[in-house]
């Protein structure tokens, strides 16, 4: 499948697939879909009218980076915007199911800082989204426009490997793929190792994913955002709760809340996210 040079689509960007389902439900996919480039997979249709390149691109830093560099560079100028859909921690402002919209991401713990784009942020807050709740939840989802997200690295420097038939979370590919694979086994047999070797460390932030200062905390947004300005491109990342406060189950933290509620928090961020896209005028 080859993409015309002269339409613009959006890169939705997602980590897992649990992510990555949630946002291919809003997506009309083209006739001929399926884009393979560096062994990643991309998935061409579009959401409200707006074209889009949908990926996944597994779990960490190094995997959002490469997976944003390999779009960019073989998709070229048709890529006209970034957007990462996904979960992520919420403390503060977020509680669970909330979506989280922040002005500026940081990949050293709030060091410094990189706003997102500001037209794309300006059609953010003129949105108005029903959200998902969840059973006994005590308040409504809210969708919070604005603040600061943190991306962290919990795997030392390595690619996560994805898991062939590893699931919603840990899986290689979307479990709605239209060229789901039983055989497909993503970056496995080249990360499992270095990772296992390097990467399998402990990480405070793992036990503790959700940080008040700020709204949304993830391994994945930061890293896509800084491949995005490098290349020029505007970017937006939109992030949904699926540990933090509100828990009508009282569970202890990461990755306990987190495996209860991902669903939840993915359905939430990709109904933002598709909302914002039929708002937004594009780039």
């Amino acid at each position: 499948m080859t993409v015309d040079p002269s339409e613009q689509h959006t890169l939705v960007l997602t980590a897992f697939p649990v992510e990555a389902d949630a946002v291919l439900s809003h997506t009309t996919l083209d006739v001929d879909p399926v884009v393979i480039a560096d062994r990643r997979h991309f998935y061409l249709g579009s959401i409200r009218g707006k074209k889009v390149i949908v990926a996944m691109t597994g779990i960490g830093l190094v995997n959002a980076t490469e997976t944003t560099e390999t779009a960019l560079a073989h998709f070229s100028s048709t890529v006209g915007a970034v957007v990462f859909s996904g979960v992520a921690g919420g403390a503060g402002r977020t509680g669970i199911a909330d979506v989280a919209i922040p002005a500026r991401w940081t990949l050293d713990n709030g060091t410094t800082f990189r706003p997102v784009d500001a037209g794309m942020l300006a059609a953010a807050e003129t949105l108005s989204v029903a959200l998902e709740s969840t059973r006994r939840m005590r308040h409504e989802p809210l969708l919070l426009v604005g603040g600061d997200g943190c991306s962290y690295d919990n795997n030392n420097g390595q690619a996560f490997p994805g898991i062939p038939h590893g699931g919603g979370v840990f899986g290689c590919l979307p479990r709605t793929a239209p060229d789901r694979s039983f055989f497909y086994a993503g970056n496995f047999f080249q990360a499992a190792w270095p990772w296992l070797r390097h990467g399998l460390i402990s990480n405070a932030k793992v036990l503790a994913a959700a940080d008040p200062a700020f709204d949304a905390t993830d391994s994945e947004t930061a890293a896509a955002q800084a491949v995005a300005d490098g290349h020029g491109v505007p970017f937006l990342g939109i992030r949904g709760m699926s540990d933090g406060p509100g828990d009508p189950l009282r569970l202890p933290g990461f990755p306990f809340q987190f495996f209860i509620y991902k669903r939840v928090a993915a359905v939430n961020a990709a109904r933002v996210t598709a909302a914002f896209l039929g708002r937004w005028p594009g780039a």
